[in-house]
């Protein structure tokens, strides 16, 4: 989250993805075995188990042992199996966070292996060859000249071919989706390895690891209606009201208050403003964003967006294509592009409001029967947006506000810390658009 200036001194304001998207070739999805995901997740659960159990004994213990024994050496030894307690919570629920996105991968890969194994069987019984990038080669055929089927014979070919082509291509893509979606879900899970005491923002951290394994099952399998976490937000400042605040922390919040309020200008404009006077309300409630005005008022997002999906249509298309021949009924298929980091300097008040931040595009393919007969596809999508306003308290990162002189993060995130506003999540969706690229 970032705010004021463009960017702030000593602040780059960057956010991406934590996973790179990469190609999925022909020889990789057929070395690729299902069966070894699922086993993986069995094992996950198995150590899910145990971490429950240890957690279970600790959690006797720390009742047990205030009854039998005083002193220094007890109050030393009950903080130490406080944080175990935490270890074998987190270790439990980061586990079956990683056994259910490895279960959710064990299905994706094996309709991904499906598809090629149909695509493959397709070229053996149209003569044709499989490339390993999933393009189609039709070997050089001798047809006898002035043969009224030589040209029947050719289109059959071409479209033997194009099948074969959106059968690999629905593979191969929908592989490196999968892949994706769960090296992303993974990535949360190792990070946990760091946490060894629940606090509140490891609880939502852990919260939201647990939700994406939960969700992944439902999100790979084209169903929609889940929306992946967004990567876990910046440190911000610690604990709400883990100091004492000082006679200067309550004049800073009464200045910054009066200029939100009367001079939203001061702070970029009104949506800067309001961002500011939610936080200092002391809430923490969550505050919802206009998508749609982010996407009218910065046109470099909304032409980011169309880039994202544009990059996905041909893949999402044939993904969907390959269901509707395979059941030979309508389809819709709701997917997402995965979190993407978005820096809003094009426009003073939602760099001000939002700073760098991260935006899902979630699409609807539908293939329906054309008056003709052959499939029709539409793609609408809808762009979701996730940040959190905090403040993270670094030194060297300041702004110059007129009025009120240098600002610097650390000021502000004291606010937070020593209780006199309070950091908050905020985000929402655009309106249905129809892809028309």
């Amino acid at each position: 989250m970032a705010t004021f200036d463009d960017p702030r001194k000593g602040e780059s304001g960057v956010k991406g993805s934590a996973v790179r998207r990469d190609k999925v070739t022909v020889p990789q999805l057929r070395a690729a075995q299902p069966r070894d995901w699922q086993r993986a997740s069995i094992e996950w659960d198995d150590f899910a188990v145990a971490a429950t159990e240890a957690r279970n004994h600790i959690r006797d213990v720390t009742r047990r042992l205030p009854h039998v024994w005083h002193g220094p050496a007890a109050a030393a030894a009950m903080r130490r199996l406080r944080v175990l307690l935490d270890e074998m919570t987190i270790a439990y629920r980061e586990s079956r966070a990683a056994a259910l996105t490895l279960d959710a991968a064990h299905d994706g890969f094996r309709l991904a292996s499906t598809w090629l194994d149909e695509a493959e069987s397709m070229t053996k019984t149209a003569d044709l060859t499989l490339e390993d990038d999933g393009t189609v080669t039709v070997p050089d055929r001798d047809y006898p000249q002035n043969d009224p089927d030589a040209a029947g014979a050719a289109r059959a070919d071409q479209d033997n071919a194009e099948a074969v082509h959106t059968r690999a291509e629905a593979a191969l893509t929908y592989a490196a989706e999968v892949d994706f979606h769960v090296a992303n879900e993974l990535e949360r899970v190792k990070k946990a390895i760091h946490y060894s005491v629940l606090d509140d923002k490891t609880k939502a951290a852990v919260r939201d690891d647990v939700s994406g394994g939960l969700l992944m099952g439902q999100v790979l399998s084209g169903r929609g209606g889940a929306l992946l976490p967004p990567p876990e937000s910046d440190s911000g400042s610690g604990e709400h009201g883990s100091v004492e605040p000082t006679d200067e922390d309550r004049k800073r919040k009464n200045l910054m208050g009066f200029y939100a309020m009367w001079s939203p200008v001061e702070f970029g404009g009104t949506v800067a403003a309001r961002n500011m006077l939610h936080y200092l309300s002391n809430t923490g409630e969550p505050l919802n964003l206009e998508v749609d005005d982010m996407l009218d008022d910065m046109p470099d997002m909304q032409a980011d967006a169309d880039r994202n999906v544009a990059a996905n249509a041909d893949a999402w298309k044939a993904q969907a294509l390959a269901e509707y021949e395979r059941t030979g009924k309508p389809v819709k298929m709701v997917q997402q592009t995965g979190w993407q980091g978005f820096n809003a300097t094009s426009d003073p008040d939602w760099y001000h409001a939002v700073g760098a931040c991260h935006y899902n595009t979630v699409a609807q393919v539908e293939v329906v029967p054309g008056p003709d007969g052959e499939p029709q596809t539409k793609i609408k999508y809808q762009v979701h947006v996730a940040d959190r306003y905090n403040w993270d308290g670094s030194e060297g990162k300041s702004t110059e506000v007129p009025q009120l002189g240098v600002v610097t993060d650390k000021d502000m995130g004291k606010l937070h810390a020593a209780g006199l506003a309070k950091e908050f999540d905020m985000g929402g969706q655009s309106s249905v658009r129809t892809w028309e690229g």
